[in-house]
């Protein structure tokens, strides 16, 4: 493993066979059902229609062929030029936590479903490369080694795919402050057709299941927090988190992003699928897995 794949990522340069493997079983299951990378945009070659969304003016409708039904449709082109994606997967302290050894760390999880969508985006024709670094994919493990150093630091500016149709993933459990989401989103280029977050979480994460005195240590601090009685903090404590991620959420609609919710006791196709979907335009987010 190349010498920058130091400290906390060493534990997921570990893990990469299985890593690969699960990914490239994730991709084969998306790229042989109806979520293939073909995408709505500007072109000449018809490509589907659907019925027409919240928000859509009647002028984009298809009169013709939403006479033969009781709902409204859009004709959709299929997009002509190359598009690109570009890929964060966090990978810092707060990734690696799991409060049970039989899940995945959020991290490893993470890395699974980013991967997978690269696959199904390059077998699509679609370029597709890391943040910050700009490192297009090539081979899957040399890719996916990327992904993990990059994982420790956000800045799109310098390395954003200018010139083509871009969009960008994110894939983070989002608990640093609103404010530093908000800010990195903010300065995302106007090139950016959209953002796709797909919010990777522990599931005693939001569930809080802790009784009794508990003494908590952040992912790489040695300063604990001890609460008395974590049962009857769990309220107060489940309240805060859920208004964190409506903030996130909110911010993200703000700059055309959508987030999707996954827990990592849940298999992790449904939320490639749902991703896959969004990045095509077939899908519209909840804040909940489905």
């Amino acid at each position: 493993m190349p010498a920058r794949l130091a400290g906390d990522a060493q534990a997921l340069a570990n893990s990469l066979p299985a890593l690969l493997m699960d990914a490239r079983k994730t991709a084969a299951s998306l790229m042989l059902g109806a979520h293939g990378r073909r995408r709505a945009g500007t072109g000449e070659a018809f490509w589907q229609h659907r019925e027409l969304l919240d928000g859509e003016t009647l002028r984009q409708v298809d009169w013709r062929r939403s006479a033969r039904s009781d709902r409204l449709f859009v004709r959709e082109m299929e997009r002509e030029s190359p598009a690109s994606l570009q890929i964060w997967v966090d990978t810092r302290p707060s990734m690696l936590w799991r409060n049970q050894t039989s899940r995945p760390t959020k991290a490893e999880r993470a890395l699974v479903v980013a991967l997978a969508l690269a696959m199904a985006a390059k077998a699509g024709g679609e370029r597709v490369s890391a943040l910050p670094s700009g490192q297009i994919m090539g081979q899957e493990e040399t890719f996916l080694e990327a992904l993990i150093a990059c994982g420790s630091q956000f800045d799109t500016r310098s390395s954003i795919d200018r010139g083509r149709q871009t969009q960008i993933l994110i894939v983070s459990d989002g608990l640093e402050p609103v404010e530093v989401w908000a800010e990195r989103l903010r300065r995302l280029p106007s090139e950016a057709q959209s953002v796709a977050f797909i919010l990777i979480r522990d599931p005693d994460e939001e569930a809080f299941p802790f009784e009794g005195r508990i003494s908590f240590t952040a992912p790489g601090s040695d300063t604990p927090v001890i609460i008395g009685q974590a049962g009857a903090a769990r309220d107060e404590y489940q309240r805060t988190y859920r208004l964190h991620f409506q903030a996130l959420r909110a911010a993200l609609a703000s700059s055309w992003g959508s987030l999707i919710s996954h827990a990592t006791d849940q298999p992790a196709l449904p939320v490639t699928l749902q991703a896959a979907a969004l990045l095509d335009g077939r899908g519209v987010s909840e804040f909940k897995e489905g």
